[in-house]
C-alpha cells in the first residue's frame, strides 16, 4: 500500500556545517527534482535555512528511505556517513503530521517565523514546475498551506512574529546599541535580504545601503525604502565604510572572503564591524571573525533571542496542535478513501474479467444464439457478478480498515 514518505533533517539534528552541506540553493532543486522524479517517481524538495526535506510516495519506504540517503550524498558529493547521523524518516501519518508542523511553524528554530509558509508553497511550486508533484503531493501540500494559514489566524503562535531576519537585526541592537548613528550593509535583495532591510529601516538605521547581483532588483527595494544601491562588484569599498553587514545571498561560495579581511578591519576607537550571515550555504568565510576581529553570527546564534516571547507562543502551541491533529485526520480520510477506491475498482474490474472470458468460451460452445439471446445471457452474467459484489463493495465503501483493505485484495489476489 502508498504511504507518503519524509526524509530529512533540520536545526534539531544537525549542526550548521551539515546543513549547509545538504542544502538545495532554488536553482539546484529544479534541477535535482526530475532525477528524484525518475529515482522516486514523484518528489517535492523544502530546502530552507534551517532544513532540508524531501516528501514523495512510496510503497516501499525502507528502500526509498535508502534512494534519497544516497541521492542527498551522491548530488552533493558527500560520504554516506557524514549525513546518514543526521537524517530522519518519517511516513504514513507521521510524514503528514511532521509537514503540517512546519508549515504552522511549530518545528522552526524561533516558533511561528513567517517566514516558513512562503517556502512551503515555493517548494510546491517548484515541482510543479518540472512536474515531480502528483495528484497526492500536490493534495498533500496544499493541506500543509492551509494547516499552516488556520494556525496563524485561529492562535497567537504566530502573533509578533519574529522572523530570523528580524532576529538579526534584534541582535545588531544588542551588540551595537543605538543604530541610529550606523551605516549598514545589505547583501542580497531577495526576501530574506528585504526582512532585513524592512527591520532595519523600522529600528531607524542612520544609513543603509544595498547590494544585490542583479542590481534592478537592488534599486527597485532601494527606491522602496528610501536606501541607495552600491556596486556588487565594489562590495571591497562598502565594507570599509559599514558598521553592519547582514549577507542573505543565494550563492553558493563564500561572498565575504578572506582575502577581503584588509577592507573590514577597525581601529582600536571604531565599534567593531557586526557581520550577520542568514545565509545557508554561508556568505561570510568564518575565518573572518578571527582574523579580523568581526563579531560574526549566523543563524544558529539565534536561540538566545527565540527564547523571547516564547512562553506564550508554546502555550498557544497546545492550540495549533489541535489544529494539525485536525487536518491530519482530514487528509488521511482522503488518503484512505484513495486505496478503497482503487480495491473496489480492481476487484470490480477482476471480476468484469473473469465475466467476459467465461462468457467467450460460453458463447464458443452455444451455436445458434440469436443477437437477442447473447444480449439476455450477457445481462444474466452482469447482473450476477454485481450482486455478488454489492456487499463487498458497500462493506469496503463504509469505512474498511486498511487491515480490512489488505485482506480484501489478499483474498481476491487483487
Amino acid at each position: 500500500m502508498q504511504e507518503i514518505l519524509l526524509v530529512g533533517l533540520s536545526h534539531k539534528t544537525a549542526p550548521l556545517e551539515v546543513r549547509e552541506s545538504v542544502s538545495f540553493l532554488s536553482g539546484q532543486i529544479l534541477e535535482a527534482l526530475p532525477s528524484l522524479r525518475e529515482e522516486l517517481g514523484e518528489a517535492v524538495v523544502l530546502s530552507t535555512c534551517n532544513r532540508t526535506e524531501i516528501y514523495t510516495v512510496t510503497e516501499n519506504a525502507a528502500g526509498d528511505t535508502e534512494r534519497i540517503h544516497r541521492f542527498v550524498a551522491d548530488y552533493h558529493d558527500l560520504p554516506d556517513d557524514s549525513i546518514t547521523p543526521h537524517l530522519y524518516s518519517y511516513a504514513g501519518s507521521d510524514a503528514v503530521r511532521h509537514l503540517f508542523s512546519v508549515a504552522g511553524g511549530l518545528d522552526s528554530l524561533i516558533v511561528g517565523e513567517s517566514q516558513i509558509l512562503g517556502q512551503v508553497r515555493g517548494a510546491l511550486s517548484a515541482a510543479t514546475e518540472v512536474k515531480a508533484a502528483n495528484v497526492a503531493s500536490v493534495r498533500l501540500f496544499h493541506a500543509a498551506l492551509r494547516t499552516g494559514r488556520r494556525i496563524r489566524q485561529e492562535t497567537n503562535v504566530g502573533r509578533n512574529p519574529l522572523s530570523i531576519s528580524y532576529a538579526g537585526v534584534r541582535l545588531a541592537q544588542r551588540v551595537l546599541g543605538d543604530l541610529s548613528s550606523k551605516r549598514a550593509l545589505l547583501i542580497g535583495a531577495g526576501e530574506a535580504g528585504s526582512l532585513v532591510a524592512k527591520a532595519l529601516r523600522t529600528v531607524g538605521i542612520g544609513d543603509l545601503m544595498i547590494a544585490n547581483r542583479t542590481e534592478s532588483k537592488a534599486k527597485e527595494l532601494a527606491g522602496y525604502l528610501s536606501s541607495r544601491v552600491v556596486p556588487f562588484d565594489n562590495l571591497d569599498t562598502a565594507l570599509q565604510s559599514a558598521d553592519i553587514v547582514i549577507a542573505a545571498t543565494d550563492s553558493p561560495s563564500y561572498i565575504i572572503t578572506l582575502e577581503m579581511a584588509e577592507y573590514m578591519r577597525r581601529t582600536p576607537y571604531e565599534s567593531p564591524l557586526f557581520a550577520f550571515d542568514l545565509a545557508i550555504p554561508r556568505d561570510v568565510d568564518p575565518e573572518v571573525a578571527t582574523e579580523c576581529a568581526v563579531r560574526l553570527f549566523n543563524i544558529d546564534d539565534l536561540s538566545a533571542i527565540a527564547e523571547e516571547n516564547m512562553a506564550e507562543r508554546l502555550r498557544s502551541a497546545a492550540d495549533a496542535e489541535v489544529i494539525i491533529e485536525d487536518e491530519v485526520s482530514r487528509f488521511m480520510k482522503w488518503w484512505d478513501s484513495l486505496d478503497v477506491l482503487s480495491t473496489i475498482k480492481a476487484l470490480h474490474q477482476n471480476a468484469e474479467d473473469i465475466r467476459q472470458r467465461e462468457l467467450d468460451r460460453a458463447f464458443g460452445m452455444l451455436e445458434g444464439l440469436t443477437p437477442e439471446n447473447e444480449q439476455v445471457v450477457e445481462t444474466l452474467t452482469r447482473s450476477i457478478v454485481n450482486k455478488i459484489l454489492h456487499d463487498p463493495t458497500d462493506s469496503l465503501k463504509s469505512g474498511a480498515t486498511k487491515s480490512q483493505i489488505r485482506a480484501a485484495k489478499d483474498l481476491f489476489r487483487l
